[in-house]
């Protein structure tokens, strides 16, 4: 099993600009992602509505039509706009895929003019027939509702609608616990004027980090982005994430019409900063819970037939473990009960080679995999990145292979429980 050694590289190609640059000629295709990140501010509303407004248009190209057809005469290249929660930032971001200049004909060019169509959807974007009207109002008003209407129905999937109350209540009082889109009110309210003042602000205000992955030529990406970002700008600096630890355990049952209840208990911990020890965290927590192989999956669901499913997962920035698990009603008390028996025991007792051998084969084979996806790439070396982390899949797997049982005994030592969030329906 082969893993990736690949070395990043990083460039300053304008005033909070970082350039990230992973490229592997192997692939067929380039990948470019911007990412414009700002706080969880009063702006994020604004923020959810502008992309679905601006991604009607540009000032080039002033339609859907248009716009769908110069990617394909740029030998199908693709460029899609979105926004989400990353930890305690709101993130704007533009992806655009197009073939590597080594597939094309002789003199084509695809690169700059794929990220000059895709971010031209933001810098100059479509504006109203009207007179000073900044943005064509049907298209506002059309969108605003279809966010409204997607707003209201995102309690239809019971399971992401849990997880984001079990977040929220977790992190009442901190930017982890907030909502990316703030409120379906906040959207409503949302002006053209605001919508202007947010398009302006991600442009000269927000920390960008450009990721180029697959055959995307950095160079060249480089050179557009001291281009593109050569204005002045003042930059919002960001925050570290919070990191809190509970007092007590807290309970909460909130009720919602459902078959079956949605139960997550959420943990506070340490993150080490040592590979060794980061790995060993990794591996308390997939022994734990990590998939079929995990404790709770066999001692809750196979064992005792208390869940259809429970998972553990490991909030890295925010230093949270969480577990969730389908299960009913009825049996809250005592999952929750054996979850916090096995996690004591994981502690105590540390874990068998069998699971040991289990878990390291799951995590040797994520890792090998990086090197199959110019996508899975970005997101590996972008969070090493973020994290501060200067270590390589192949240096992660050599950590991970060399574990003991007493490493990952004491990684699962300290875990602080903070909430058992039970959505389940009215008695």
């Amino acid at each position: 099993m082969s893993f990736l050694q690949t070395i990043p590289e990083f460039h300053s190609p304008a005033n909070g600009v970082t350039l990230l640059g992973i490229t592997d000629q192997r692939f067929k295709r380039g990948v470019v992602q911007i990412l414009f990140e700002l706080p969880l501010d009063a702006s994020r509303a604004a923020r959810s509505l502008l992309l679905d407004v601006l991604e009607q248009g540009s000032a080039q190209f002033p339609d859907q039509t248009s716009l769908a057809r110069e990617s394909q005469n740029l030998f199908g290249a693709s460029c899609e706009l979105y926004t989400e929660r990353s930890c305690e930032s709101h993130i704007v971001g533009i992806q655009m895929s197009c073939l590597g200049e080594q597939f094309l004909p002789s003199g084509e060019e695809v690169l700059v003019p794929i990220l000059d169509l895709a971010t031209g959807i933001l810098f100059e974007p479509l504006r109203g027939q009207g007179a000073g009207e900044l943005f064509e109002t049907k298209y506002l008003e059309r969108e605003r509702k279809n966010l409204l209407d997607m707003l209201d129905e995102r309690k239809d999937d019971r399971g992401e609608y849990a997880s984001e109350r079990f977040k929220s209540v977790m992190c009442a009082d901190e930017e982890y616990g907030k909502l990316s889109w703030e409120s379906s009110e906040a959207v409503a309210a949302v002006t053209a004027q605001q919508l202007e003042d947010a398009r302006l602000e991600i442009i000269q205000r927000a920390e960008v980090t450009i990721i180029c992955s697959g055959s995307a030529n950095v160079d060249k990406v480089k050179h557009w982005a001291a281009q593109r970002f050569d204005m002045q700008r003042d930059v919002i600096a960001l925050a570290e994430p919070s990191i809190k630890f509970p007092s007590a355990l807290r309970h909460v049952n909130e009720h919602l019409e459902m078959e079956q209840a949605k139960l997550h208990i959420g943990l506070r911990l340490h993150l080490p900063q040592e590979i060794a020890d980061r790995e060993a965290l990794i591996a308390a927590c997939s022994i734990l819970g990590g998939g079929s192989h995990g404790r709770l999956f066999q001692k809750v669901r196979e064992e005792k037939s208390l869940a259809y499913g429970i998972y553990s997962q490991l909030h890295g920035r925010k230093h949270i473990l969480s577990i969730s698990a389908g299960i009913d009603a009825s049996s809250a008390a005592e999952v929750e009960a054996e979850v916090f028996r096995q996690i004591d025991l994981l502690a105590i007792e540390g874990p068998t080679a069998y699971e040991m051998e289990l878990s390291q084969a799951n995590r040797l084979n994520g890792l090998a995999a990086l090197a199959d996806s110019p996508g899975a790439m970005a997101s590996f070396y972008h969070g090493n990145h973020v994290l501060g982390l200067n270590a390589t899949p192949a240096i992660r797997a050599e950590a991970c292979q060399r574990l003991t049982a007493e490493q990952i005994q004491q990684a699962a030592t300290g875990w602080q429980p903070d909430l058992v969030y039970l959505l389940s329906a009215a008695e």
